[in-house]
């Protein structure tokens, strides 16, 4: 959905326009949060936080127009104020001293789908830990680009990078997380003939 097909969906119907502001975005803004306040919030916190980030954007849905940017962009700025103020809100109530200069990024949440979901969070976080070894800056072009679906000018901006040498690595850096999991999965095969073998 384009950002101005929200906007006349919002005027249409404000229910599914916020239904689908949450369907579209949800993922990004639960991880800009986690991003902000992990080990400073309950999971509780976190939601509430989400939940104050949309309510919002949608209240002041009239306030964006695609003239001045993307909705996603217009969203995320939203999203890292709440998320700062949120930050230094619960850090006087639990005096925790987390920095909210951490510039890592959390893989969103999966599905509503128990078994999925745990099978997805084991997957990721195995695939999460293999970008975070690749180094830098392939780690930061990978994520920026797959998990914050930056593009290689968005990347190369923040990187100081030029756009061409973005894409060259992410190249590089894909053809290598590549090779790892096929090698892992070759490995694995392995392992498990020999253990019919000795069965």
């Amino acid at each position: 959905m384009t950002d101005s097909e929200w906007i006349s969906l919002v005027k249409k119907s404000p229910q599914q326009g916020y239904r689908a502001l949450i369907d579209q975005y949800g993922n990004l803004v639960y991880a800009i949060v986690l991003n902000k306040l992990k080990g400073t919030a309950s999971r509780e916190d976190i939601e509430d936080c989400v939940s104050d980030i949309f309510v919002e954007v949608f209240q002041n849905a009239d306030c964006f127009t695609p003239e001045n940017g993307t909705l996603k962009g217009y969203l995320s700025t939203i999203a890292k104020r709440i998320a700062i103020d949120a930050y230094r809100r619960l850090t006087k109530r639990y005096n925790t001293t987390a920095s909210i200069e951490d510039d890592e990024i959390i893989l969103p949440p999966s599905d509503d789908n128990p078994e999925a979901e745990t099978e997805s969070k084991l997957f990721n976080s195995h695939i999460w830990d293999i970008i975070r070894n690749l180094g830098e800056p392939d780690s930061s072009i990978l994520i920026r680009q797959y998990f914050y679906e930056q593009t290689a000018r968005e990347i190369a901006k923040a990187l100081s990078m030029t756009a061409a040498a973005v894409q060259k690595r992410s190249v590089r850096a894909r053809q290598k997380l590549k090779e790892i999991l096929t090698n892992e999965l070759n490995f694995k095969g392995k392992g498990d003939c020999c253990e019919k073998a000795r069965a």
